[in-house]
């Protein structure tokens, strides 16, 4: 499968956590039982796990996105910025 926001990157190389956003809402990945595998979204992603790990913490500190042990799912707050972004 194709990569399909690979590029889409920082100014130091890291992948943007708000691409990695997109695609969480795009796998429609929006509560803890739509949550998807974080090597599933990197293969999609088309990112290295250690990339996307490190745009996934961003996001959790941002309260973006919650962490249960393998998967990961957007927030409400991370559902209502990935909205705003399309406005």
């Amino acid at each position: 499968m194709k990569p399909f926001i690979r590029g889409c990157v920082y100014g130091n190389g890291m992948l943007d956590p708000f691409e990695l956003l997109k695609a969480l809402h795009a796998l429609a990945a929006v509560d803890e039982g739509r949550a998807v595998e974080v090597e599933k979204v990197a293969s999609i992603v088309g990112a290295p796990s250690g990339e996307i790990e490190e745009a996934l913490s961003v996001l959790r500190r941002m309260e973006y996105v919650c962490i249960s042990g393998k998967k990961v799912y957007l927030t409400e707050i991370g559902i209502m910025k990935i909205s705003s972004l399309f406005c």
